[in-house]
């Protein structure tokens, strides 16, 4: 069983706090890129942040981030913190849910093309990583609603949790 979890950290070229994702304590970037075989710049920032601009590409993330139970989907995880959208750096991964649990059955980099994009993000994935993380699904939504409290478009600015120093 793996622990899902969220962080504050402050982005030091813009100045703003944002939420990652940890997972066993180790961050999702870190996580996700320690098997891979692909040379991806650091500097990936978690999807469920507000900072898509792309009201497609957010809606895709939320529809995938919670399959129903008992289905698979391919869900964007991390993006490029440069651009900030699904057409650059996109990391994968495979979600399946039951009742009580949330599997990420691999992780892998995004190599689809730009043809019906948005919604192809995740037709094509270099999978690296095929160690299945298991969160508690009561847990893993608790992450999501952390998230979710910043996409109502009258939250103004970018900024999360004010990091204590």
């Amino acid at each position: 069983m793996n622990t899902i979890s969220i962080e504050t950290y402050r982005n030091e070229y813009t100045g703003n706090n944002y939420y990652g994702i940890l997972i066993d304590g180790i961050s999702l970037e870190e996580h996700a890129l320690k098997n891979s075989f692909k040379d991806i710049i650091p500097g990936l920032v978690s999807t469920f942040l507000n900072w898509l601009d792309d009201p497609q590409e957010q809606k895709i993330v939320w529809e995938r981030a919670l399959p129903e139970p008992y289905t698979k989907t391919n869900l964007p995880i991390l993006m490029c913190g440069d651009d900030l959208d699904l057409w650059c750096t996109v990391i994968i991964a495979e979600v399946e849910t039951d009742d009580d649990y949330v599997y990420w059955n691999k992780i892998g980099h995004d190599v689809g093309d730009d043809k019906n994009m948005p919604a192809s993000i995740g037709t094509t994935v270099d999978w690296f990583s095929g160690e299945t993380l298991v969160f508690k699904r009561k847990e893993y939504e608790s992450v999501l609603k952390s998230f979710k409290k910043y996409l109502d478009r009258s939250y103004e600015g970018k900024l999360y949790q004010e990091i204590s120093s």
